[in-house]
This record gives C-alpha cells, sequence and structure tokens, in this order.
C-alpha cells in the first residue's frame, strides 16, 4: 500500500476505508472523539434535573440496565448549593419503585430512545430511602462529598463508566444542609464487539 494512500484514508480491522478530511482554512485533519460520535449517530441521552432538597433529604435516581450486550457508558455531573453526600451503588434492591421521568437523545433529530430505565424517588430520611431502595449488600462503586456546610461544590466523573448490563443502580444524594442538587447523566449505549 502506498505512503500516499495511507495518508489520505483511513482503514478499520477489516480493511474499509474512509477518506480524511483536512480544514481548507487551517490544514488540519478534522476528527471527533467516540462519545461524540455516538451523539451524531443517535445513541446518546440525556437526564438531568435540580431538585431542592431539604436538610436529610434524600433523592435516589433508581437506574436499571436491560439484559442485553448494548451497555451504557455513563458519565455524571453534580453541582450542589450546599453540602451533599452523593453515592453511586450497583446492586442495589429496588423496593418502591420511583417515577420516571423524560429522557432525551442528545442528537434532537433521532427517534431512538433509551434502553435504560431511570426512576426517581425522593425521601425525607435515610431510613426511608433504605426502605425503597436499598443498598444493604450492594456495591458503592464511589463516594463524594460535595460542598461543605452551607457552601457549593461540584464532581464532574467524565471518565465512562460501562454499567453492568441486567443490573439495579442507585446514584443517591443526601442533603447534609438544604439546597439545590444539580444533576448531569450523560451516557451512550454501544453494543460490545470484544
Amino acid at each position: 500500500m502506498s505512503l500516499w494512500k495511507l495518508l489520505t484514508a483511513a482503514y478499520d480491522s477489516s480493511g474499509n476505508s474512509a477518506k480524511v478530511r483536512i480544514d481548507k482554512a487551517t490544514s488540519s485533519l478534522q476528527t471527533i472523539d467516540y462519545a461524540h460520535h455516538e451523539v451524531h449517530g443517535g445513541s446518546t441521552f440525556m437526564y438531568a434535573q435540580a431538585p431542592d432538597l431539604a436538610i436529610n433529604n434524600v433523592r435516589d435516581i433508581q437506574i436499571t440496565t436491560p439484559n442485553t450486550t448494548k451497555w451504557a457508558h455513563l458519565t455524571v455531573e453534580v453541582a450542589t448549593e450546599s453540602e451533599t453526600d452523593v453515592y453511586f451503588y450497583e446492586n442495589v434492591t429496588i423496593n418502591t419503585a420511583g417515577t420516571a421521568d423524560t429522557i432525551r437523545n442528545m442528537n434532537r433529530n433521532s427517534a431512538t430512545t433509551t434502553t435504560l430505565t431511570i426512576k426517581r424517588i425522593d425521601n425525607t430520611s435515610l431510613a426511608n430511602a433504605n426502605a425503597d431502595t436499598a443498598v444493604a449488600g450492594a456495591n458503592t462503586l464511589w463516594r463524594q462529598i460535595i460542598g461543605a456546610g452551607k457552601n457549593s461544590g461540584s464532581f464532574n466523573h467524565d471518565t465512562e463508566m460501562v454499567l453492568k448490563q441486567n443490573e439495579d443502580y442507585c446514584l443517591r444524594f443526601i442533603a447534609n444542609a438544604a439546597g439545590y442538587v444539580n444533576y448531569f447523566l450523560r451516557w451512550y449505549e454501544h453494543t460490545d464487539h470484544n
């Protein structure tokens, strides 16, 4: 294969090629990362809210993945008005299902819908939250304390976490002080080809 052919085309593992694109103004190679590609492909979704939690209130986001090999690659962003404990649990027991909210496709021209089930449930105490979404015996994947007292804070888990298929998760917010909790979940769904 000639050097010119290698420089002007990209090849996948099967030998299929596509032309490499160069910007006319800057002569720079034009690429996008894989997560951005998934937005264009219509398989990236978002779920965001900003509840105002009273002190000691708990909001749980219950996430259920389907039993398929189309896996969710999840990132999470959180910003709080005041101190909030945030936990992400795997293998929880959902005893009381929460309320389903609208999940949006990030490509607004796509009619593709998510394979995940996401519901929210609010409680006035941690004991009540544990009765609805039991985390005893669950895996704590990560925990963050965001903010301090009445001071705000933020957290960005921008490295993708590939969720396990056929599993229940809980993203839990516990208000150590009253205030708004802004969260933004983004994921694309992709069938692994290993």
